[in-house]
């Protein structure tokens, strides 16, 4: 049986947080900060569209104007103006008006979010998630696992060497509620189908600690059918927010 060995990578996007930042102070827009006092929600997104090439984004007509958002990278969490907002999809490096995919998305106001960009540019759709949890004690991080593998049918997490899942029957477009976990170096996580023994991926370790963050979303993306060489064999990432 050959097992996808995966790549744990935080890749959140400081550069493409500090453009957006740059830009909305620069002008008056629906990602500004300045609302005239109405206080933001706070977004990140995720570029989860295994074999999609490097993406933009904008929020209603507010166009972050970046060109190296790739697989598997994130968009650190960015000021949006609370209620109904249009999130639109580029192909980076484009100038064109029209979007790829858009969605109305409603954001509330102080929240934090994660918006997951999932599926083939034909079947793109935008995944909203809710970001908020209760703190972790002083020797855990709070961690959350999230599919976003459109083949994929539920999928249970596991450390490796522990029988028993520590996240189940997480179905596709969906995250778990977050759960404590104890701080721990070297971990490694798998991933099988609900109820199911076939592995079917690996992460290499990865340290949980509250150096990097308190919370962690550990999250499935690529395709069960697609190609390793390819680069959209189903994968398992992370992120710390």
């Amino acid at each position: 049986m050959n097992y996808n060995f995966l790549h744990f990578s935080p890749r959140s996007l400081a550069a493409v947080a500090f453009a957006a930042l740059a830009l909305v102070s620069c002008k008056k827009s629906n990602s500004d900060a300045n609302y005239d006092g109405i206080v933001p929600a706070s977004v990140g997104v995720v570029h989860a569209s295994a074999g999609v090439p490097a993406l933009d984004i904008a929020f209603d007509n507010s166009r972050l104007g970046v060109t190296t958002f790739n697989y598997t990278d994130r968009v650190d969490y960015l000021p949006v103006k609370p209620g109904n907002r249009n999130f639109r999809v580029y192909g980076a490096w484009t100038s064109t008006a029209t979007p790829i995919f858009s969605k109305n998305l409603v954001f509330e106001a102080p929240k934090s979010y994660t918006v997951f960009i999932t599926d083939t540019a034909s079947k793109m759709d935008a995944v909203l998630i809710r970001d908020s949890t209760r703190a972790a004690d002083q020797d855990s991080v709070r961690i959350r696992f999230a599919n976003m593998t459109p083949d994929a049918p539920a999928l249970d997490l596991y450390v490796k060497d522990n029988p028993v899942p520590i996240a189940t029957n997480i179905r596709y477009k969906n995250a778990g509620q977050f759960f404590s976990h104890k701080i721990a170096s070297n971990i490694q996580f798998e991933l099988r189908a609900t109820g199911q023994n076939t592995l079917l991926a690996t992460s290499e370790p990865i340290t949980l600690s509250k150096v990097n963050s308190n919370f962690y979303t550990i999250w499935s993306g690529g395709y069960i059918s697609g190609s390793q060489a390819a680069g959209t064999r189903i994968a398992v990432d992370w992120f710390a927010h």
